[in-house]
């Protein structure tokens, strides 16, 4: 048996290390991370300006064609004034989302050379 008051020492050299050291020192179950970090060896990307624009485009003719759709198909009505200061919160939001439809059926679809033949470009 050991005596605790003996003078043999199983340390040995890692008794030299701090606790902090002994934390931070790799051990059996350890990753090594040879080439440094990952950002420094990394390539950068590119913003890819032209993708996010083409995204907000074709976001933007979804959104405009659905507006347009409901206006058509008098799924979103424009209200008259009286209707419109005692509708409800989802009837004026219907109301807004129509006056949208509307203005891109004058503005936009009517004004297509295939929609309309006598469209003045």
């Amino acid at each position: 048996m050991i005596n605790s008051v003996s003078a043999v020492s199983f340390k040995g050299a890692a008794s030299e290390m701090s606790a902090q050291e002994r934390i931070n020192a790799p051990g059996k179950y350890t990753r090594t991370n040879s080439s440094g970090s990952k950002t420094e060896g990394a390539p950068k990307k590119k913003h890819g300006f032209l993708k996010n624009l083409a995204r907000l485009v074709v976001a933007g003719a979804v959104v405009g064609g659905a507006l347009l759709l409901g206006f058509r198909k008098n799924v979103l009505n424009v209200l008259d004034d009286a209707a419109l200061s005692d509708a409800k919160f989802m009837q004026k939001v219907g109301h807004y989302l129509g006056k949208f439809g509307k203005y891109i059926d004058e503005k936009v679809w009517s004004r297509l050379p295939f929609v309309n033949k006598n469209a003045v470009a």
